[in-house]
């Protein structure tokens, strides 16, 4: 009886000790929650007071042990300041692939009108952000016309060297097309607004049809990465980034 009580007592203290090792193997260890750096902090503009503003974030997360999560956004109205940490969890190794691309669209919301510093790499990465007052409110902004229902946006370069952008989406309607896409360049973001043409007062049957347009980018694409900014009929913003080789 002795023999069998020592031999239970033995068997717990070993399956204890086990349970207790596990956390410590790196199988079982928690992802640890740190914060990561961006190389471009892309800031479109043209927003209104109420746009749901988005910025963006490219980079390199350092290895394959890492994984993108939501950012931490500090946002202080009176000092017209937003703060962005990018987080990631880093899980134990190995970590085979060294720096595993990545890019964050973030989402700020609406915001009041007013000039903004937007940063992030603890204010090494440091931009400008304009928000023009709400056209509802009798100042007319930049977003006083509808915009094509976009879905995605692609770019790709074509046979003579040049950059061009797809747009897809899908019209709801027999009446929509596009009127025209309006291009504004700067630095190394590029907006796109696909307008809508006025159908207000024609007799409009529900319809779904996809649609494809396709937009020359400018020749002057600064070298590395680049952002194509395209605003949709939702509200959102559809955002690709992209990149441009030297010459050399």
């Amino acid at each position: 009886m002795n023999i069998k009580i020592a031999y239970s007592v033995a068997c717990v203290a070993l399956i204890s000790a086990v349970a207790q090792a596990k956390p410590s193997n790196s199988r079982y260890a928690l992802p640890e929650l740190v914060a990561v750096d961006a190389v471009d902090l892309f800031v479109p503009n043209g927003f209104d007071s109420n746009d749901e503003i988005v910025v963006v974030l490219d980079g390199y997360l350092p290895n394959s042990c890492y994984r993108l999560t939501r950012p931490e956004i500090e946002i202080d109205q009176p000092m017209h300041t937003i703060k962005i940490t990018q987080m990631a969890r880093r899980f134990p190794g190995p970590c085979i692939v060294p720096l595993v691309p990545f890019t964050n669209v973030i989402h700020v919301g609406a915001l009041e009108p007013g000039s903004y510093q937007v940063s992030t790499n603890k204010g090494m990465l440091l931009k400008n952000l304009s928000v023009e007052l709400d056209p509802g409110t009798g100042t007319y902004g930049p977003d006083d016309f509808l915009y094509a229902p976009v879905d995605s946006v692609s770019v790709s370069k074509t046979s003579d060297g040049r950059f061009e952008a797809k747009i897809n989406g899908r019209f709801t309607n027999d009446c929509m097309e596009f009127g025209d896409v309006r291009l504004i360049h700067k630095g190394r973001v590029i907006e796109l607004l696909p307008v809508l043409k006025d159908y207000s007062d024609a007799d409009c049957q529900p319809t779904e049809k996809t649609f494809t347009r396709s937009v020359r980018l400018p020749e002057d694409l600064l070298v590395g990465r680049n952002l194509v900014h395209v605003r949709s009929l939702n509200g959102s913003s559809i955002n690709a980034v992209f990149s441009v080789p030297s010459a050399n």
